[in-house]
């Protein structure tokens, strides 16, 4: 192939690279809840990442180069799934999803079954000592408690559970967040 040839593939695949790993970034910035993004942050920027690679790789075709683009390839490849698994785990379990939005929700009986093994005879999960259990359980109990106690903590997804009053500690809250300069 051409030298001409090489630059011509190399900078199409450094611009589809390039369109991917935005679209990427405006999914971050559209998508409504931790579970969506999670998708956004991964999928197309993985991807992404791997167009511009092969673009370098080409633009420079050594063998020093292209062993130090995989290396930079099999990290990203490694540490994309493992964040996206602990982003959509922390999301699922400070209640930051919409539950409208979920096709299956594998989890829901996940975490039901150990709020009941959590719970002793004739106790409820609000009687459980949340001091003793590990590191992390103690947000996914009290998540698990105020959705079985009616209050759904997934901001409008279900206005029939919605607690009137925390929906509006959660639009202040909201509202601070954006403009933090009303303090």
């Amino acid at each position: 192939m051409s030298q001409t040839a090489y630059d011509v593939a190399s900078s199409v695949l450094l611009l589809a690279g390039a369109l991917l790993s935005a679209a990427a970034g405006v999914g971050l910035l559209r998508f409504p809840d931790a579970l969506s993004r999670m998708h956004a942050a991964t999928k197309p920027q993985i991807f992404g990442l791997i167009l511009m690679l092969a673009a370098i790789a080409l633009d420079q075709h050594t063998l020093a180069t292209v062993a130090s683009l995989l290396v930079v390839l099999v990290f990203q490849m490694l540490t994309a799934p493992i964040s996206a698994h602990m982003i959509g785990r922390a999301g699922y379990r400070n209640g930051d999803l919409r539950r409208d939005l979920l096709v299956v929700d594998e989890l829901d009986d996940a975490v039901a079954r150990a709020g009941e093994e959590l719970v002793g005879d004739g106790e409820s999960l609000a009687d459980v000592d949340t001091s003793t259990l590990p590191v992390g359980s103690a947000d996914v109990l009290a998540v698990e408690i105020e959705r079985l106690d009616g209050l759904d903590d997934s901001e409008g997804d279900d206005e029939e559970h919605d607690d009137p009053a925390r929906e509006r500690e959660h639009q202040e809250r909201r509202h601070h967040d954006a403009d933090p300069g009303l303090d």
